[in-house]
């Protein structure tokens, strides 16, 4: 379960919410064209720029294939998409994938209050640093709305913890030490 937002081309003559709002693009099956190659490239730049400690996740391309019972070429054209994800040791969970014409940024339902606050500070960055580098439009549809990051993140805050509030409500305690299921992670 997360909190997720998706960055998208505007398309011509389409109403942007009906575009935030269709299907994505999926995983890829014909050849990586070089420009959007070079734009994940150059977006990724620019995230790591902002937050050296993010790092591009590195595939294992045939282990890939063997999971997906097809060849390493096959793979590679598929999981051609970037991951960036921060350090291991405190990971606050956000997760930034690249695809070939919109990305996203998700973030688990790890986090309460400061913390929470803390984290969408961060996913601001990013969305503004995707946004202004590669032309996307942000869309929260947790919200039901575009974003512009300049306007804060308030209503997604507010979204993002009053889910929490229900998840800890609804989910019931594991363990004989009664720790809630969120703390087990």
């Amino acid at each position: 379960m997360s909190y997720d937002f998706r960055l998208f081309k505007r398309r011509a003559g389409e109403n942007e919410l009906v575009t935030a709002k269709a299907d994505s693009e999926g995983l890829p099956t014909t050849p990586a064209d070089p420009q959007k190659e070079a734009l994940k490239r150059r977006v990724a730049d620019a995230l790591i720029a902002g937050n050296p400690q993010l790092a591009v996740f590195q595939f294992d391309y045939a282990a890939v294939a063997k999971s997906q019972n097809v060849s390493e070429d096959q793979a590679r054209i598929k999981f051609r998409h970037l991951e960036l994800n921060g350090p291991a040791e405190n990971c606050n969970g956000i997760q930034i994938t690249l695809f070939d014409e919109e990305a996203s940024v998700t973030v688990p339902f790890w986090h309460k209050d400061d913390k929470a606050a803390e984290t969408f500070r961060e996913i601001w960055r990013y969305l503004e640093i995707i946004s202004r580098v590669a032309g996307y439009l942000i869309y929260d549809p947790q919200i039901d709305r575009l974003i512009d990051p300049s306007a804060g993140f308030e209503d997604s805050l507010a979204c993002y913890t009053g889910a929490i509030g229900q998840i800890h409500k609804t989910l019931p305690v594991r363990g004989t030490d009664r720790k809630p299921w969120w703390k087990f992670w």
